[in-house]
């Protein structure tokens, strides 16, 4: 399993760190997680063909996490080559919803030959999904808008987890324990959050209560000072670092224990 960060900033322009995006590989096989503009850029500049991708996942649908979508389905569509088989996307429920109104705008130039199957995940419970046999999408509801979700992905023994954009959430505590990783956002100052996201100290708790084996911290708007909040996210012992666009980090297969 590897995961690699294709957007580690927001939707304030910056010219190191591009809106939100990661992408997650395991056994040959590449899925697309959310997708701000320039994403499908970075995922080349990463090794992977967008057009090749095995299919998408989304925390929610706002644009600097879904951008990329149009383009991305747009590339697909025109080649060459044209992709002939299915671009699957995972999402909250009203995800299709939103897609409709993309294909009403776009028409047929974001439908690649296989078409896009979405299926979408419960905003009131944890649910889960099999992306190809062996990986595993565990999710909850996440504390913001546009059909967020906290997403987990499991393979080989091993597990990341994504925040998406969240204020305080157990939900997100529940997924990220036992993880080998957390990708979480760090949107807002203590002394001046913003609704539906985290504040350094507020990603501490979720640290001190979840214990994931090493975090990421993502989504700095400019009123954050990243050294302050991974000092004190570090104060909980978690092992933790400010993400940068193209971080990647591989996890080898667990081989299970004999008795």
């Amino acid at each position: 399993m590897r995961l690699t960060v294709l957007g580690s900033g927001t939707t304030v322009p910056d010219p190191d760190r591009g809106p939100c995006g990661l992408l997650l590989q395991v056994d040959g096989h590449a899925w697309l997680i959310d997708g701000g503009s320039g994403t499908v850029q970075r995922c080349a500049r990463a090794g992977v063909d967008p057009r090749t991708l095995d299919g998408g996942v989304y925390s929610h649908h706002h644009p600097d996490h879904c951008a990329d979508l149009v383009p991305l389905l747009f590339a697909m569509r025109v080649g060459p080559p044209q992709r002939s088989r299915p671009y699957p996307i995972w999402a909250g429920q009203g995800f299709a919803q939103y897609f409709e109104r993309l294909r009403a705008a776009h028409g047929t130039w974001i439908d690649p030959g296989g078409g896009v199957p979405i299926t979408e995940l419960s905003l009131d419970e944890e649910a889960s999904a099999a992306l190809a046999p062996g990986v595993t999408l565990r999710t909850r509801p996440a504390n913001h808008s546009a059909s967020a979700l906290h997403l987990r992905f499991e393979a080989h023994g091993r597990a990341v987890v994504f925040s998406g954009d969240t204020g305080p959430s157990d939900g997100l505590v529940q997924l990220a324990r036992g993880a080998d990783l957390l990708v979480c956002e760090c949107a807002g100052p203590d002394d001046a959050p913003l609704e539906g996201h985290l504040t350094p100290s507020q990603v501490a708790a979720i640290a001190a209560a979840a214990r994931p084996e090493e975090l990421w911290l993502t989504h700095f708007y400019p009123m954050v000072d990243p050294q302050r909040a991974v000092a004190t996210v570090a104060e909980t012992g978690v092992p933790v670092r400010r993400a940068r666009d193209l971080d990647s980090l591989e996890l080898p297969r667990l081989t299970p224990t004999r008795s």
